[in-house]
Parts: C-alpha cells; structure tokens; sequence
C-alpha cells in the first residue's frame, strides 16, 4: 500500500511538472476586389483572399518539461478559401518546426519564417500592414525568402529590450553545402514605445530545385512572379547566383498613432543593387483602425490604405485601396492575394505591368480563431 501511494505520488509529480498542450489556431481573410487596368486595359471584379492576412490552418503544442525547459511543434498550412485547395509549394510550406526553449532562448529545427519577412512585418505599423504590403514589395524587391527550409534558427532571450536572432537554412546538397544555404539574421530592441529593428540575409549560389531556391531570387533578373501567390520561378541562370539582402527601420507609437519607417536592399551577384523605402502609419480609435503604407523603388510607387472595423476581438471588415504607379523594372502589384492557382480562378498579369497605372478596391471579412 505504501508503494502504491509513492507510485502515485511520483506520477502527480510527474504530471504537475511535464504538462502539454495541443492548439489549433488560424485565420480567415475573403473579399471582393475590383481591379483596373488589370493587364494594362482591362478592368476586373475578382474574388481574392489574403489580401490582408494569410488565410492559414495551424497546429501548436507545448510541453513544461520542468526546470524552466519547454518543448514545442508547430505546423502551419495555407486555407485557399477560392477553392479549397493547398499551396502547390507544399502543404506546410509555412512552418514545419520543433523547438526547445528555456532561460538559453529557444532553439527551432526546421521550416519557419525568415527573418528579414518578420522584422519588415514587425516595422509597418498595424493597420498598414498586411500582404498586399510586404508580400508585393518583398516580390517586386526580391530582398527575402518568405520562408527558411531545412533552418536551424536560434533566438535569444530578451536583454533589457534587444532580442538576436540567427538562422541557418542548410542546402542538404552533398556535393556543395554551400549552394542553397541561406543564412539570416536579425537585432531588434524594443523599448517602451520605440522599435528598431535590423535583418539581414546571405543566400549562396543554387541552382532551381534545391533546398532553399525558387523564393523571389532577383527582382530584376530572369524568371517570373505568380503574383496571387508571390511564389517565384527563376530561370537556372538567375537562381545560380549569390544574393545578399537586409531591412532596416524604426517605429514609434504615441497614444493611438503609430508610425514606421524602414529601408529595404537586395542585391543578386552580377546585377545592380535594388533599394526601396517604406512608411507607414496608423490610427486606432474604438473599433476603427485606420491606415495606410508608401514604397518607393526606382521610380515605382506602391500605395496601400485600409480601414479596419472590428466587430469583435477575432472578426474585422477591412475595406482596401492600393495604387500601384510602375515606372521602372520594379513592379508592384496593387493588390496581394494568396488565391489558390490549382485550379486558376484569377489570371493577374498586372504585376508585370510597367509604365502603367493600376488600382484595386475592395472590401473583406476577417475571423481569427
């Protein structure tokens, strides 16, 4: 009986020390978008989503291992609410990671976000942000991969406000470790109302198909941008060169009012350097949210603002308008979608439109979970 009551003693020790979780989370972004000059004449009335949020499905666990340690997974998916589809660039193409993390930091083994995505994102105040912001210009640019396959990432823990993060994406190239590598970093230190925030990115020399290629290589070289996507194409003579990239900005909120700041360069061996600047502000009163976002490139302007009402903490009607001016080899798309191309529902070649002006409105519905 003794041992009996020992036993389940330690079990409830046990227990109380190693507790996990499992939740699902995502997100939902629809709307209906007008689009003029769509090729360069047409004008069009198109279902989109994810021009705001990434239309997501996810799956996060924890585990309190004790002694400060916790072990974690998560997996994420794109929802194509077009048609119900997946990515044709993989089913967890967002994050396909493990984790362990105590008062070191935390350590991540595998596919995750690549930082210079996430400190532009982190830059663009709310309300201006959102993929018809960093996933046009980051296409257009071509100053980062969205996403680190086969990463190791290490963050730090948070030092009097500055966080470090390193990630190594490996090329799993046997021939060459370093053809496809990727390697990224990024400073951030964040102190009562002001953020400044620094990423950076060397990706060697690979060509297409391997670990870490086919992901906005160039912007100005061959090869071709799914602009519903933002998945890029390279041509083996674009993708077969080294690409060296960084963001860097600052932003400061005062009451309701944010604003951001930030530079963006990209540039491909053999090929001229790509820089862009960006600012963005925001307004928050009660439910309404109101804000707007400008980056300029080489004569190229893209202009984004949208005005948010939530209906409750997780469900909010965006209403959006984004000009994109094109002047040079830099071509914004006006509008972002992450609608499904399996099968097509859109044909959007007005990303690729220079020398043209296009325009898109539209108004959606946003539910988190």
């Amino acid at each position: 009986m003794k041992k009996t009551l020992v036993a389940i003693a330690a079990l409830a020790a046990f227990g109380a020390q190693a507790q996990s979780s499992v939740t699902i989370y995502g997100q939902v972004d629809s709307g209906i978008y007008n689009i003029k000059k769509a090729n360069g004449t047409n004008t069009a009335t198109v279902y989109g989503d994810g021009a705001i949020f990434s239309p997501i499905l996810g799956f996060r666990g924890s585990e309190d291992m004790g002694g400060g340690l916790k072990a974690g997974f998560d997996f994420q998916t794109d929802v194509q609410s077009n048609n119900g589809g997946e990515n044709q660039n993989g089913q967890f193409r967002r994050q396909a990671n493990g984790s362990v993390a105590g008062s070191f930091g935390e350590v991540k083994l595998g596919v995750t976000t690549n930082p210079i995505i996430a400190t532009n994102g982190a830059l663009m105040p709310t309300g201006a942000n959102g993929n018809s912001v960093s996933t046009s210009t980051s296409s257009a640019l071509g100053y980062a991969d969205f996403y680190t396959k086969n990463a190791v990432t290490y963050t730090t823990p948070n030092v009097m406000g500055l966080t470090g993060q390193v990630q190594r994406g490996m090329s799993n190239n046997i021939e060459s470790q370093r053809d496809g590598a990727v390697t990224a970093f990024s400073l951030a230190y964040v102190q009562g109302p002001l953020e400044v925030r620094y990423a950076a990115q060397d990706r060697n020399n690979a060509a297409a198909g391997t670990a870490n290629s086919g992901a906005n290589p160039t912007a100005a070289g061959s090869g071709a941008i799914d602009a519903s996507t933002g998945a890029y194409t390279a041509t083996a003579s674009t993708a077969a060169k080294n690409k060296r990239s960084y963001v860097v900005g600052a932003k400061y909120t005062i009451g309701p009012v944010a604003v951001g700041l930030a530079h963006m360069q990209s540039q491909t061996e053999g090929a001229a350097k790509v820089q862009g600047n960006q600012a963005g502000v925001a307004y928050t009163t009660g439910a309404w949210t109101l804000g707007a976002a400008l980056t300029a490139s080489q004569g190229s302007k893209l202009t984004v603002a949208q005005a948010r009402y939530a209906l409750s903490k997780r469900t909010n009607i965006i209403g959006l308008y984004g000009i994109a001016d094109n002047k040079a080899t830099v071509k914004f798309a006006p509008v972002a979608f992450n609608t499904g191309s399996a099968p097509a529902t859109i044909t959007d070649t007005y990303a690729a439109t220079a020398s043209k002006k296009q325009t898109a409105l539209g108004v959606g519905l946003t539910h988190s979970f």
